[in-house]
């Protein structure tokens, strides 16, 4: 059976916090949280052919309501979850009465286990969900949708409908032991993508072929980015400061002692990377360039020896400012310092808490996985960028990255 992901206790506190009696995930990222299951073949505006639904008062028996042609593919998977209710779907013709036995034509031959599905089976999603939520003792409670607009086309009657999304973070800001395997794994994918991408560079490769070279070492990984591509800033030429993202539609040559900020995102079974750190091309920073790499590296040490439960986002980027200006960065207040989760998303934050602040100015938790931002603006030659991810523990950040804070010397 696949080891169940989600912190469990933690979602129930939150639910509690919150007056929830039930919640109901429906987005991908927390389909698999909950039930560790990754559907293939769904874009995220499509609607949601599956669901999990998960009473506070017994949240050791939720249920999975899912199409029926994913019904062995869930099984193969190997769920804790054990209640599994499929739904007549769209493969199912509408030119024909539908039948209870329609269901056997998605069940395995000679298979055991699925006299629960055959029994549950429902004629559409609404019918199945409604069946969930009675079953569970929700169909009179005030249930968290992570997508309020499935919850509201359901058109439910005696249920109090409100937003889980922050119920949902909640949980998920705090890895359990399962997750922070999963996000190492995805790091180090990371930076061996990087260092190879970085070593294929020869006078005359362009930005566009160096994203390629990336994609290509990440998928031969293992793991997976998105359109338009992996690496996130933009690279503006000469003394140009300007802080941009990337379109997916840069080239040109990178010259010679370029600066290149490796920042890039993709996932390894489901789990986000993030991240990376500053290349010179064909060389090593010079002039203000080493100055700025020096200073990020002090810096970032002072950072992650703070990154201690309690500590506030704020506090830590003043304290960061202030490494940098001991360590001689003249322009230490234009530094660009930030924070935020990492898991299933690059976010795994609430946005509000229980008793509805605004949470802009986060607190870390012993368990949290966050990345940390540094960038010194400047031009082709100055810039620098540091992003590291570390797992909050009593003693300080905890590193997912191995090649340390100083610039990447492959290629």
């Amino acid at each position: 059976m696949l080891a169940r992901l989600c912190n469990l206790d933690r979602l129930v506190h939150a639910m509690a916090a919150r007056g929830l009696d039930g919640v109901v995930a429906t987005t991908a990222q927390n389909v698999f949280y909950l039930a560790g299951f990754n559907a293939i073949a769904h874009k995220s505006d499509e609607p949601r052919p599956y669901a999990v639904v998960l009473s506070r008062h017994a949240p050791e028996q939720p249920v999975m309501v899912l199409a029926d042609y994913y019904l062995a593919t869930f099984r193969a998977a190997g769920s804790w979850i054990e209640d599994v209710r499929p739904f007549r779907a769209v493969m199912m013709p509408l030119d024909l009465p539908p039948r209870r036995s329609d269901i056997e034509r998605f069940i395995p031959a000679g298979a055991a286990g699925f006299d629960g599905a055959r029994k549950n089976y429902a004629f559409d999603m609404p019918q199945a969900m409604r069946g969930a939520l009675r079953d569970l003792k929700l169909d009179r409670g005030r249930v968290a949708f992570d997508d309020p607009g499935f919850g509201m086309r359901l058109a439910l009657e005696g249920i109090e409908l409100v937003d889980g999304y922050d119920a949902m973070m909640h949980a998920r800001a705090i890895k359990t032991g399962a997750e922070l395997r999963l996000l190492e794994r995805a790091t180090q994918l990371n930076q061996k993508a990087i260092e190879r991408a970085a070593g294929l560079w020869r006078r005359g490769t362009t930005w566009r072929e160096l994203a390629g070279a990336y994609a290509g070492a990440a998928v031969a990984l293992g793991g997976f980015v998105r359109d338009p591509g992996a690496m996130v800033w933009s690279h503006p030429q000469g003394a140009e400061a300007t802080i941009t993202l990337q379109t997916g539609a840069e080239d040109g040559q990178i010259a010679p002692g370029t600066h290149v900020m490796f920042d890039c995102h993709g996932t390894m079974d489901c789990y986000c990377w993030d991240g990376g750190k500053t290349w010179v091309a064909g060389g090593e920073p010079e002039g203000a360039g080493k100055r700025n790499a020096g200073a990020t590296a002090r810096a970032a040490e002072a950072l992650l020896a703070a990154m201690k439960p309690g500590a506030r986002v704020s506090e830590l980027q003043a304290l960061t400012r202030e490494a940098y200006r001991k360590a001689g960065l003249p322009n230490a207040a234009d530094a660009v310092i930030f924070f935020h989760g990492l898991g299933l998303s690059h976010m795994d934050i609430e946005q509000r808490t229980a008793d509805g602040r605004p949470n802009l100015d986060w607190k870390l938790e012993q368990g949290m996985v966050v990345p940390l931002h540094l960038l010194v603006p400047g031009g082709e030659r100055e810039r620098y960028w540091l992003e590291e991810v570390a797992v909050v523990t009593p003693q300080g950040g905890r590193p997912l990255f191995s090649w340390g804070l100083g610039p990447i010397t492959a290629g």
